[in-house]
């Protein structure tokens, strides 16, 4: 097992006025976050050799979308970030998600467009999950295998802060930030695992600086990962053998919820679902809420595939079903976290 080397956080600079003070203890600072281009001008001018993200807003859901709608989001997501990628940012902030498969499909576009790091925020809320209840190691083990590099944490209650931080160390494979109040470190914050801080909205970053010395910082181990897979449904958090049971092939038709009511009592610990035709991706996605346990997709064309492996939010399982070209496979695994078993 490894371990996260125990050292006090960095800052991310968030405020321009504020470069000069991140000059004078670049030790201090990891980076600069900017809200816009015009922000990166002036963070790339005042401090040279600093690495420099910008955010990119996600656009907002539209009311009438109809299923399939992931593709059509992907599309919307590239139109609203193309115009600000010339940019020559160090890494990409992507905000506004209304909830986890939206920042998925998100992450997805900008994976399509650039290869620079993505940074992504994560809500937290309590019992360990996002304000839309996925849960955070789901939400974590989808976005370290998808592209992200870094997630940093928000939320209105520390001891939903620090009790994700604690969940995650084992299994995060991407650095982890949070963003929170300054009054949360003068009271003793405990940051788990915690490469990065932010200045929460309207406080300094030297004022974080100033008070970041009394949080506790805690190291735990990092799992191996070599006795289980996690393999998240894109809400919950599943840990799966290797060798794990699979059910018989479940047609994504119009009764895929049925079936998957019938399937609950089933022994198997994923079930595979049948893609043959576009009418299913549909199905796949009106019915992505019924899910329960980890998924393995199966299709004979590879197109029909790749399209329900970029709806389906969580990570699925490939068992060689329909026996698809190496390359295919590969690029199945970098771009979308597919598992093969």
């Amino acid at each position: 097992m490894d371990t996260i080397p125990l050292r006090r956080p960095q800052i991310v600079l968030t405020h321009t006025e504020e470069a000069g003070f991140a000059r004078q203890h670049q030790a201090d600072f990891a980076g600069a976050l900017a809200a816009d281009p015009e922000a990166f001008a002036k963070y790339t001018a005042a401090c040279p050799g600093m690495p420099v993200g910008l955010t990119l807003n996600c656009p907002p859901l539209d009311p009438d979308r109809e299923a399939p709608w992931t593709e059509d989001y992907i599309e919307r997501c590239k139109q609203a970030f193309r115009p600000l990628l010339d940019v020559d940012a160090a890494f990409w902030y992507l905000r506004g998600a209304v909830d986890f498969s939206a920042l998925r499909a998100a992450v997805l576009a900008l994976t399509d467009l650039s290869g620079r790091a993505i940074v992504t925020g994560l809500p937290m809320a309590e019992g360990e999950r996002l304000l839309d209840n996925t849960d955070c190691v789901a939400a974590v083990g989808v976005l370290q295998r998808i592209g992200v590099s870094t997630v940093i944490l928000t939320g209105d209650d520390r001891e939903a802060l620090e009790d994700a931080l604690e969940r995650l160390a084992p299994y995060a494979r991407l650095s982890i930030g949070v963003r929170c109040p300054l009054a949360w470190y003068e009271e003793g914050l405990t940051l788990t695992n915690t490469e990065l801080v932010l200045p929460a909205h309207g406080e300094d970053a030297a004022d974080l600086l100033a008070v970041l010395d009394r949080a506790q910082l805690r190291e735990l181990e990092r799992d191996d990962l070599q006795e289980y897979i996690l393999a998240p449904d894109g809400r919950d958090a599943h840990f799966v053998d290797p060798t794990t049971d699979i059910s018989d092939e479940i047609e994504c038709g119009a009764h895929l919820s049925e079936r998957l009511i019938e399937m609950e009592d089933e022994e198997a610990a994923a079930f595979k679902l049948l893609i043959e035709e576009e009418s299913d991706l549909a199905a796949l996605e009106e019915e992505m809420y019924m899910i329960s346990r980890p998924i393995c997709l199966c299709a004979e064309d590879p197109a029909l595939l790749e399209r329900a492996l970029r709806i389906y939010c969580g990570l699925a399982l490939y068992d060689g079903t329909w026996e698809q070209d190496e390359d295919v496979l590969r690029f199945f695994e970098q771009k979308y976290g597919m598992i093969r078993l």
